[in-house]
């Protein structure tokens, strides 16, 4: 058996579709190639190591050998959102003001085997408006094509070790060749030189 695979165009991984009905996997298909069923555990086992998308003309939803290693040995995936971040103006930056221990330990054990990733800072941020809320921010130098993979490393991590902070966390990169902000500059420099 011979799996179809593609490039993706967003960041340039190969990837191996899956889907998650017979018509979206006709769809795809397009008469050129056998569509087979199979259940999940099955396929994941098969494709061990393979970047998996579900449903890539619809949802486009990446699959990391990480994850479906996790999957696979019955444990829960990380969850987060995706966001705009509001502009630094409306922010008061300092250094965290909180024990971030636990989630600097799981950031270096991970960062250390990841080549992808330059530089992270760890920035506390209060609002300056009706909500006053603070948050930390997580700001991880990575190439674009390895920022998808990176969040959903981060996040299964941070499910894995069953990490609590005592503040809501956000996260966002930033690529090699952008510039450091003031968020970076104020907060501190948990990984990279």
């Amino acid at each position: 058996m011979r799996f179809i695979q593609f490039i993706r165009p967003d960041n340039g991984q190969t990837a191996l579709p899956f889907f998650s009905d017979k018509g979206q996997a006709e769809a795809a298909a397009n008469n050129t190639v056998l569509v087979v069923a199979m259940p999940g555990r099955h396929l994941f086992d098969l494709t061990r190591g393979a970047l998996l998308m579900l449903n890539p003309n619809v949802d486009a939803i990446a699959l990391y050998p990480p994850e479906v290693t996790a999957l696979l040995e019955g444990r829960p995936l990380g969850s987060f959102t995706m966001g705009e971040m509001p502009a630094q103006t409306e922010f008061l930056v300092e250094p965290p003001s909180v024990s971030t221990v636990a989630l600097n330990m799981i950031l270096r054990n991970l960062f250390e085997k990841e080549a992808t990733v330059k530089t992270a800072f760890l920035t506390e941020l209060h609002r300056e408006d009706d909500s006053a809320a603070v948050i930390l921010l997580l700001t991880i130098v990575a190439a674009k094509a390895q920022q998808e993979r990176l969040l959903q490393l981060v996040t299964l991590a941070f499910k894995t070790e069953a990490l609590e902070l005592a503040l809501p966390l956000d996260m966002r990169f930033l690529a090699p060749d952008e510039s450091l902000d003031q968020i970076c500059n104020r907060g501190v420099q948990i990984f990279g030189t």
